[in-house]
């Protein structure tokens, strides 16, 4: 089920975007395009580097968390979002670093924000805004249409080494894994590609042939391509993407 909602969220950014890149997605341009949404490059990328920049801009703010290197940071507000991206990683860690920070930006900040405006009205954005709390009637109305109602923060909680801990977070980190991978790498062209592969060197296992097309065709970095393909020819079941994809530092 959740795998066709991913579809699905895929599918509306690509005709948002005038229509699928080629593979692998180049993406920047995509994103720039279909949402309200920046990219900047910074020469390092730690959790100290984004408060930098953010005080260059006039906001004063620490996050609560270990300083640690990141691939990738979101920053969301009224409704726009910039993506910050460590600009020594490779082109594939780029890729998928920005594939993941969007898959938050639509999951956790602009679809409940627009579910919440729908349900609500246009006021309640001033309670995701963070300019006022909000009023009890609008904390029953999000509770019974199970929409989030407060100012947004991106999760950052980690430990300082990264690895993610708190049950929670894993779920949010799950799902922003699965959108993103569904972004630049759907799971119907992955098994397209890899049964006609498969038809031709029977011999291979589909999980060998799954990493080389996701490294070669599709551009994943190695730790990305190499879980995503066991999630989806594994050996056993998995019961989260979490359990193959490598844990990253966002």
């Amino acid at each position: 089920m959740r795998r066709k909602r991913y579809k699905l969220i895929a599918d509306e950014f690509w005709a948002a975007a005038g229509g699928r890149e080629q593979f692998p997605c180049q993406l920047e341009s995509s994103v720039l395009w279909a949402l309200p949404v920046a990219v900047i490059k910074l020469p390092r990328l730690w959790v100290s580097d984004v408060e930098a920049w953010l005080t260059d801009k006039g906001v004063q703010f620490r996050f609560e968390t270990a300083n640690r290197p990141l691939h990738g940071s979101l920053l969301a507000y009224r409704g726009r979002g910039c993506v910050l991206l460590n600009g020594a990683d490779s082109e594939s860690e780029l890729r998928y670093s920005l594939a993941h920070e969007t898959a938050h930006f639509l999951l956790n900040y602009l679809r409940p924000r627009r579910k919440a405006e729908s349900l609500l009205g246009p006021a309640i954005l001033e309670v995701f805004d963070g300019l006022r709390v909000a009023t009890i009637r609008e904390r029953v109305h999000g509770i019974l249409g199970r929409v989030p109602i407060g100012f947004h923060v991106h999760l950052m909680e980690r430990s300082t080494d990264g690895m993610v801990n708190h049950g929670s977070l894993m779920e949010v980190e799950d799902s922003a894994d699965l959108l993103a991978l569904e972004i630049i790498s759907p799971e119907e062209e992955v098994r397209r590609h890899v049964s006609g592969v498969f038809s031709q060197a029977q011999h291979r296992k589909p999980v060998e042939i799954a990493t080389g097309l996701l490294l070669e065709e599709f551009g994943l970095p190695s730790g990305v391509a190499e879980g995503y393909a066991q999630y989806l020819y594994p050996p056993v079941r998995a019961s989260s993407v979490r359990e193959w994809l490598r844990q990253r530092e966002q």
